[in-house]
């Protein structure tokens, strides 16, 4: 048994850096935006006006608008993802992968933001401000309801269900033959390329079950094969590893189906809403320039 031990050892996926970079660089810029104006942003808004960094710091001043206009610039930039992936067959690859966009697309939405946030010190005073924080927020609510989404589709790194049954076939035969006989009587919900969200959403329950069925009969397969009781006598912990990632790999067919369904419907959703916010934005910024808010360019 420790000839196969190798072979049998689980995959594991592997480690992904950028989720920490992007923490790093909200919470440092967080942090120094905090401590430039900590004491001007914990007052009312009477008392501010008192304050020595009012002129600065509120959302018509050098900072303040400042902060505005380079939040405004990171959202526009975090929009040319959107490009990357409608031409990825023509943009060169020395432009970077979809995937590094996609996390550029991460960082400069949640910066830009958080700048846009500071930006408005705390106080919506206008409907138009209100109309575009909250069209911001729901944009960003909504993009990192995509961002899970996208987190349940399979990566290339890892191998899918049936390279691994077919790996584990000549040294574990019954193993394999048992987990694949048990799923095929668990079947995967599929949807239709034009299916509503609010269809996809109805089906997510069903999804839930199914992938706990798959689980479970992963599960047992394994426990009524022979070969698999003499491994999980001689090496339990290597046995039981090897049960939880078949199981993790039969339920991730379904979170890949129901990930890619919901992804589907899902973007024109976030598209429109993100239009919606580019409109407001406009407005925004045409109202400023209107009342004479053009200090950068004087």
């Amino acid at each position: 048994m420790n000839q196969v031990a190798a072979p049998l050892q689980p995959a594991r996926p592997p480690r992904r850096i950028a989720p920490w970079i992007t923490l790093l660089i909200l919470v440092g810029l967080s942090g120094f935006l905090l401590w430039r104006g900590y004491g001007f942003y914990k007052l009312d808004l009477v008392a501010r006006t008192d304050h020595a960094d009012y002129k600065a710091l509120r959302p018509a001043g050098l900072l303040g608008h400042g902060y505005g206009i380079v939040g405004t610039g990171l959202i526009l930039t975090n929009l040319l993802y959107l490009v990357r992936r409608r031409f990825a067959k023509i943009i060169p690859a020395w432009m970077g992968s979809v995937k590094a966009w996609l996390d550029l697309h991460v960082v400069t939405g949640l910066a830009g933001s958080l700048l846009v946030l500071f930006h408005s010190a705390f106080q919506l005073r206008t409907a138009i401000a209100t109309v575009t924080s909250v069209s911001l927020a729901i944009v960003v609510v909504t993009g990192l309801v995509g961002l899970y989404l996208h987190a349940l589709i399979p990566k290339a790194a890892l191998k899918p269900l049936h390279d691994r049954l077919t790996e584990l076939q000549p040294l574990l035969p019954g193993l394999a033959g048992r987990v694949d006989q048990s799923l095929h009587e668990v079947p995967i919900t599929r949807l239709p390329g034009d299916a509503s969200l609010i269809k996809t959403l109805l089906t997510v329950p069903r999804w839930i079950l199914e992938a706990r069925a798959r689980r479970h009969a992963v599960s047992k397969a394994a426990h009524s094969d022979k070969t698999f009781r003499v491994l999980l006598k001689t090496d339990r912990t290597l046995a039981r590893a090897l049960v939880a990632e078949l199981a993790v790999l039969a339920a991730g067919e379904i979170d890949a189906n129901a990930g890619t369904a919901l992804m589907r419907s899902w973007r024109s959703l976030h598209r429109f809403l993100a239009l919606l916010m580019i409109v407001s934005v406009t407005v925004h910024i045409g109202v400023a320039w209107f009342y004479g808010f053009r200090w950068i360019f004087s």
